[in-house]
C-alpha cells in the first residue's frame, strides 16, 4: 500500500474525523474515550506535532506528540483504521519529533487495549515507570523508546 502523510494541526477536519472514530473505538475497548488526555487548543506548533496519514484521498490514520520534558515528547491520540497505516504514522511522528530535537518518546495506554500494547512493543517501545497522572494507575501502562537521529 502506498501511504502519504501530512503535518497538520489537531483542529483540521481530517484529524477530528479520525479522532471521532478513535473515541468510539477506545470507548468500546476500554470504557473511556481518552478525550480528557488531549486538548487540541493546547497544541503548540513550535514543540508539538500532528500527522494525518492518507491512502489515496482518504484519511486513514492520525496521531500527535507534545512536549513532555526537555528531550522527551509524549505520543497521544494515535489511531489507524487501515492495515499498515499505523506503522507508517508512527515512523512519521518519530521522524518529525526527532527533527524538533526530541530524543525519546513516551506514551500511555490502557493495559486492556492489548492490540495497542502489542503494536507499540513490536515497534520498539518498552514498559517504563509510570509518569504524571498515570502514576499509581494499574489500568495504565506507560511505554518509552529512544528516537533515532538522522
Amino acid at each position: 500500500m502506498k501511504f502519504k502523510s501530512q503535518s497538520l494541526t489537531p483542529n483540521h477536519k481530517d484529524f477530528t474525523s479520525l479522532i471521532d472514530e478513535l473515541n468510539v473505538s477506545l470507548g468500546n475497548v476500554t470504557g473511556d474515550s481518552g478525550e480528557s488526555s488531549f486538548v487540541a487548543d493546547d497544541f503548540d506548533l513550535s514543540c508539538d506535532g500532528c500527522i494525518v496519514v492518507y491512502f489515496g484521498n482518504e484519511a486513514v490514520a492520525c496521531g500527535v506528540f507534545r512536549f513532555h520534558s526537555d528531550q522527551t515528547c509524549e505520543l497521544k491520540r494515535m489511531y489507524s483504521n487501515c492495515s499498515g497505516a499505523g506503522v507508517f504514522l508512527l515512523r512519521g511522528l518519530e521522524k518529525l519529533a526527532a527533527n524538533k530535537g526530541y530524543q525519546y518518546a513516551v506514551l500511555s495506554t490502557r493495559r486492556v487495549n492489548q492490540k495497542a500494547v502489542e503494536f507499540y512493543r513490536r515497534n520498539g517501545f518498552e514498559e517504563i515507570e509510570s509518569y504524571g497522572k498515570y502514576v499509581g494507575l494499574e489500568r495504565s501502562i506507560c511505554m518509552g523508546k529512544p528516537l533515532a537521529s538522522e
